[in-house]
């Protein structure tokens, strides 16, 4: 479907139809035409009158489906520019909300994803209800029917069964949570903005085979694994990607994703070393600032700088960075410099600790070891006589498990 682009730029807002043409891309749109325009909010059009009879024009001449606009509109511009233009008009979020329709996989995510379209719908619903019995226009259609406290009830009905079975999936995920502790697993979660590379450098680390490409949010739903840095276990969690002026609503529907982040013990920023300096600082603070809106407080954060392969002088441009936090420059394509990330991951992310313990040779100390092999970096088992001496790098919980049954025991 071939679409235009538009951004009404004020006072403090930033030029980013590139990035809304990526999305209109990745949403499986063409885009043919931009327009941008520096002006206060226009109430019935967003932009100016003029701008709209050039962009008529633009509509027209070339075949152009569907008008993307960077803004956030109201129900009333949106309906004008469509009785205007005569093709369906959206609203970045709403772009945002279908590319997330279409990747879609897991049952959690589709979800989340019917959970936010009915939330931005239901902000909406009495107001557009009223404009649709005007008339029928793009985007409008199949609203005469309701009643508005009808269609507004029915929505909001709708989010309230969707919440109950969000919930009860958050349930889980916390159960599951709570294992994982009890194993004693560090949790390590990959994260960063949208294409940089996240599922690939989780591919490279757990030898899985996720989707990749160049498509924006090509992950949505949390994949973990098990994974060893330097020889030390954790579980390794890949998550949806960041955007600049992320919707607030896709933050509330994606709660249970996004709080693999608060529970994590390393976060591995994942950002495209590839691109233009001042984009890179950007995409960066983007990051930084959801991280922070989301609650994350206090824990680890290792940048990596994704795509070295591409950018000979990636040195450099880190170098010219305001970065604070401690950072590595990898390729998860090519492997390069991966061992120099396991190292400073298994630095930062903590839970472990070295230890040597000698333990009488019985049914405990059996069952004990056979959870030893799947979560401890093992550098010594030995059976001596009626004991076994274990020299092992352990989690602090599996660790105190081997203290309370050991009659040897000393951290190195």
């Amino acid at each position: 479907m071939r679409v235009a682009v538009v951004q009404r730029l004020g006072d403090w807002s930033e030029y980013n139809l590139d990035e809304l043409k990526e999305l209109c891309r990745s949403a499986g749109y063409e885009p043919v035409y931009s327009l941008v325009q520096h002006r206060p909010p226009h109430p019935k059009y967003m932009i100016g009158p003029g701008k709209l009879e050039e962009l008529r024009r633009a509509v027209k001449n070339l075949r152009v489906e569907k008008v993307v606009f960077e803004n956030e509109l109201k129900p009333v511009q949106e309906y004008n520019l469509a009785k205007s233009l005569s093709v369906p008009v959206i609203s970045r979020t709403k772009l945002i909300l279908e590319t997330f329709a279409l990747r879609a996989a897991s049952t959690e995510a589709k979800l989340q994803i019917k959970l936010a379209e009915l939330q931005y719908e239901l902000s909406r619903a009495k107001e557009k209800v009223r404009l649709a019995k005007k008339g029928e226009q793009p985007g409008f259609h199949g609203l005469g029917a309701y009643e508005a406290d009808v269609y507004y009830n029915e929505v909001f009905r709708r989010i309230v069964s969707l919440k109950e079975k969000l919930k009860t999936i958050r349930v889980r995920k916390t159960l599951m949570r709570r294992r994982r502790a009890e194993a004693g697993l560090p949790s390590v979660v990959l994260t960063g903005y949208t294409n940089a590379g996240k599922s690939t450098l989780f591919n490279a680390l757990s030898g899985e085979d996720l989707a990749v490409g160049p498509q924006l949010f090509t992950t949505l739903s949390t994949t973990s694994r098990i994974v060893k840095f330097n020889g030390r276990k954790a579980y390794l969690s890949d998550t949806v990607g960041f955007i600049r002026n992320l919707p607030h609503l896709l933050v509330e529907s994606f709660h249970s994703t996004l709080s693999e982040f608060i529970y994590a013990d390393l976060l591995l920023l994942v950002i495209d070393v590839s691109e233009e300096r001042e984009i890179i600082q950007d995409k960066l603070n983007v990051c930084l600032n959801v991280l922070d809106d989301v609650g994350v407080k206090n824990i680890p954060i290792l940048t990596v700088f994704n795509k070295i392969d591409r950018e000979p002088r990636y040195l450099e441009k880190i170098r010219d960075l305001s970065l604070e936090t401690p950072h590595v420059a990898v390729s998860a394509l090519t492997g390069q410099n991966l061992d120099l990330l396991e190292a400073e991951a298994a630095r930062l992310m903590g839970g472990y600790v070295h230890l040597k313990a000698l333990m009488s040779n019985h049914e405990k100390t059996f069952q004990l070891l056979s959870e030893l092999k799947q979560v401890c970096n093992i550098h010594k088992i030995e059976f001596v006589g009626d004991s076994v001496e274990v020299d092992c790098d352990a989690p602090y919980n599996f660790a105190e498990r081997i203290r309370k049954i050991a009659h040897e025991f000393q951290v190195v």
